[in-house]
């Protein structure tokens, strides 16, 4: 037993308690009542980091922090009054760092002195555990209520006891409000059923995760996934998470998975999948039905086996080509099962999930290369077209809907002077001249606009201003809906064939003026000697008025008949000058069938049938007796040699039958006035009707004709709208027919009864003439109607006078032709003045032949030679009314 002793002897108990009170661990403390420091172990002194004596004679208020030495009075006073106290306060050391300590002092009695003993421990590793544990549950509750699911506790019935944040904002309640509330309460019906099962799983200390349906605050319903357990308290926990989102996505995504696989599956096109080694992995019907592979074949094999037109290196370089770009278009070369090569569009796109995957369309192009080929013949054919628009002969337009032109040709530059720069993007009307009737361009546009061609001439505008005749045709142009887009527009300048047709026109009246001559100069002859018959008769009978003023009638009629005949023989001999206006047809052909009967023999037998009702058409004067004097010719040299030669004019209205519209379905109406010029001639066989119309086509012998006749009456014809048909037998006669639509309008009669004449009043008139009889004859004519006349034998003396007796002239009488100064130049030089005095200008030619290219004068009329004074004084009756 002695070698288990102690080596340190101690003489009492003082000694001992004095070691227990050096070799403690913790602190030992003894200070008196007012708490000045008087004794303390190592421990205590050390671990402040001061020597015994520094500490001694302190008091504990200068070792405690300020916010405990604020508190050490009340705590002497609590040990003194209680005997003992246990509590935790916190020294600072010497270095000023913080010691936390615990006191475990108690009241000491020594010698009558008071004293408080105390175990000082440090509790600095406590406090940190403290803290930690602390901050633990901080964080802890911290994440409880922040967490992005809900948190729910309840006990073991299914009461809450505690949620979240997060929770409550998921299912809209306070937290006070969801504390107590059972989950039978928040559970939707439908899954109540379930929760036994649920619970009894949870109590064998098992976790789930499910999906439950909750009940919002406001009966709402929510999709909710649940984590759940029992915690070690016998809690049941549950981490709830709402996935009404992710249900709803899911729901999407089996909807885009289902229209996917619909689309995959349905295609036309050939799609699969491969792994990024080549591997098919999926594949449609459509690709395993073009290759001729099953789906079980196609599954085993790889990109190489279906390729034909790359190696398999090449392939290969082309996957990792794909996978780093992560996806390609291209055309390659498939090979189906039984070894046909057929070509193929790939799209693929390089997923890198899961390993890789290339998800690839296979477009079939073998009739996209057909297409191609086909395009590029057709674009061959389109060039080829583009070259002959460019190069045709005739100017071609294309224009929009709304008229706005889009292309035009060389040609068209070359008619219209217009380049593609100065009139792309314009409207049409840049081309329309005033020479035109308005209302032909309406109906151009009226019967475009509906769809149909429209097709004739026109008098357009070139880019300088000049006007030239041209023949249009324009087709609207239609997409496959039938809908118009665009109109195509031909033009063809025909300014030389105009001027060659009027050079024709013009030979055919020289040749027939030829034939006319004669027989104009007989009739003339004729009434010359009737005018000299009745002008003896007159002188012979002076003594008897009553036959001097038959006699006068008489030569006053004779001369009326001349005149008549002159007017017919110059308008006939007029240029071309289309004027075509209401016309009564009845009057027209009794004129020229008067004019006709001086060319035909007075061994023919001529006969006109005149219409009892009139008849109006739309007609050129000129041209119509041109066609009439034509075909009238004709029928005399058909007569040669004929037994009781004869022809026939007639004209009648017609009403178009069925059989005629058939036959004529350019016919625009149903009435129309048939004239016909017949002969009972030699006739015409049957293997020249097709040919009788065309220029320079004849029958008679070398000299006697030109061809050209019946080739004028039938353009002029067309060009008055009308038709011209034929009727013929050899040796039984000819007739033509023409057919002109009628019309409503009314015929404007500007000729002045001459029956009376009109009394003057004393005026005063300037009668310039150069011819000394006429003028002589008129100033006693217009005297004796109670005129003053002024007479002048030219336009320079006529001038004179005027400026001498302006102020005292009512009117000037003028003729046009003089020497010098002419009537029409007359007229201007006054009106220079400032004068609008009355002017009647004369002439005995063609008063448009005279007054060509002069302006109209305001307040003058033209009289044609010889005039009726009956006639001229109501019309100087009338002007001088209006002044």
């Amino acid at each position: 037993m002695q070698e288990h002793r102690s080596h340190v002897e101690l003489d009492s108990i003082s000694e001992f308690n004095t070691l227990l009170f050096d070799v403690m661990d913790d602190g030992v403390l003894i200070v008196n009542h007012q708490g000045k420091i008087f004794d303390c172990n190592p421990s205590f002194h050390r671990r402040l980091g001061y020597a015994k004596d520094e500490v001694v004679e302190k008091s504990v208020v200068e070792l405690d922090t300020p916010e405990f030495a604020a508190k050490v009075p009340a705590r002497i006073q609590q040990i003194l009054e209680h005997g003992s106290a246990v509590f935790e306060t916190a020294h600072c050391r010497k270095d000023g760092s913080i010691m936390p300590v615990e006191l475990n002092a108690r009241f000491l009695n020594v010698g009558g002195e008071t004293y408080i003993f105390a175990i000082v421990r440090d509790i600095s590793e406590r406090k940190q555990s403290e803290n930690l544990i602390l901050e633990k549950e901080q964080q802890w509750q911290s994440l409880f209520q922040h967490a992005s699911e809900g948190i729910f506790i309840a006990d073991l019935e299914g009461c809450y006891k505690d949620v979240n944040s997060t929770g409550c904002k998921m299912l809209g309640y306070e937290r006070d409000e969801l504390i107590g509330k059972s989950i039978i309460d928040l559970l939707a019906p439908k899954d109540l059923d379930r929760l036994p099962s649920h619970k009894k799983y949870l109590l064998k200390g098992e976790s789930e995760v499910s999906e439950w349906t909750l009940k919002k605050k406001d009966g709402s319903p929510i999709s909710v996934e649940i984590s759940a357990r029992i915690i070690d308290d016998g809690k049941w926990l549950g981490f709830v998470r709402d996935i009404s989102e992710r249900k709803r996505l899911y729901v999407e995504l089996k909807e885009k998975e289902r229209k996917y696989n619909a689309l995959v599956e349905t295609s036309a096109d050939g799609f699969w999948v491969s792994d990024s080694q080549g591997h098919i992995i999926e594949v449609n019907e459509a690709y395993a039905k073009r290759s001729g592979y099953s789906r079980e074949e196609l599954l085993s094999m790889r990109i190489p086996d279906i390729e034909a037109s790359e190696t398999t290196e090449e392939t290969r370089a082309h996957i990792e080509k794909i996978i780093r770009e992560g996806h390609d278009r291209f055309e390659t070369w498939h090979r189906t099962k039984s070894g046909e090569i057929w070509p193929v569009e790939i799209v693929t796109t390089f997923y890198p999930f899961n390993g890789g995957t290339f998800m690839v369309f296979a477009v079939d192009i073998s009739e996209r290369r057909l297409a191609q080929q086909e395009i590029a013949k057709q674009q061959k054919e389109l060039s080829k077209l583009s070259l002959a628009l460019q190069q045709a002969g005739e100017g071609i337009m294309i224009t929009s809907r709304d008229a706005s032109i889009e292309y035009i040709n060389r040609s068209f530059t070359g008619i219209t002077g217009y380049t593609a720069e100065d009139i792309i993007g314009h409207n049409t009307s840049l081309l329309k001249s005033e020479a035109q009737d308005p209302e032909v361009y309406r109906d151009l546009w009226q019967t475009i606009s509906s769809g149909n061609i429209w097709e004739g001439s026109l008098i357009e505008r070139r880019k300088d201003g000049s006007f030239f005749p041209a023949l249009l045709s324009i087709a609207p142009i239609l997409d496959g809906d039938g809908t118009i887009t665009h109109y195509v527009s031909i033009m063809k300048d025909v300014t030389e064939q105009k001027r060659m047709e009027n050079q024709l026109l013009q030979a055919q009246k020289m040749e027939s003026m030829g034939t006319l001559v004669g027989g104009i100069a007989h009739d003339f002859n004729n009434m010359l000697a009737a005018l000299q018959g009745n002008v003896f008769l007159a002188i012979r009978n002076l003594k008897e008025p009553e036959t001097v003023k038959i006699k006068l009638q008489t030569i006053h009629k004779l001369a009326t008949n001349a005149s008549g005949v002159v007017k017919q023989l110059l308008t006939f001999a007029k240029k071309d000058i289309v004027d075509i206006e209401p016309l009564d047809l009845n009057t027209l052909i009794s004129d020229a069938f008067k004019l006709a009967r001086s060319t035909i023999p007075e061994n023919i037998d001529r006969h006109l049938e005149i219409c009892d009702e009139p008849l109006r058409v739309n007609a050129d004067i000129t041209q119509l007796q041109q066609v009439l004097i034509n075909l009238s010719n004709n029928a005399r040299d058909a007569l040669d040699g004929t037994d009781h030669p004869k022809i026939e004019w007639s004209v009648q209205k017609y009403q178009a039958s069925d059989s005629f519209k058939k036959e004529h379905p350019e016919a625009e109406t149903g009435e129309f006035a048939r004239i016909s010029v017949k002969d009972n001639g030699c006739g015409i066989k049957s293997v020249h009707l097709n040919a009788i119309f065309d220029p320079f086509f004849t029958t008679k012998e070398t000299g006697k004709g030109t061809g050209l006749g019946l080739a004028m009456v039938f353009g002029s014809i067309e060009r008055h709208g009308g038709i011209l048909e034929v009727e013929s037998q050899p040796g039984e006669g000819t007739a033509f027919h023409i057919y002109l639509p009628l019309v409503e309008a009314p015929i404007i009669d500007a000729t002045i009864a001459d029956d009376s004449s009109v009394q003057g009043n004393q005026e005063t008139i300037l009668l310039a003439d150069d011819e000394e009889s006429l003028r002589l004859t008129t100033s006693e004519v217009l005297q004796g109607l109670g005129y003053q006349v002024i007479e002048a034998s030219d336009g320079e003396q006529a001038l004179s006078l005027f400026l001498q007796h302006q102020d005292q002239i009512d009117l000037i009488l003028s003729d046009i032709v003089m020497p010098g100064i002419g009537g029409v130049d007359l007229a201007k030089e006054i009106r220079k003045m400032g004068s609008n005095v009355p002017i009647i200008l004369a002439t005995g030619y063609d008063r448009e032949l005279v007054t060509s290219g002069n302006a109209v004068i305001a307040n003058c009329e033209i009289l044609t030679k010889p005039y009726s004074f009956e006639g001229l004084s109501q019309i100087m009756n009338q002007m001088l009314s209006k002044n």
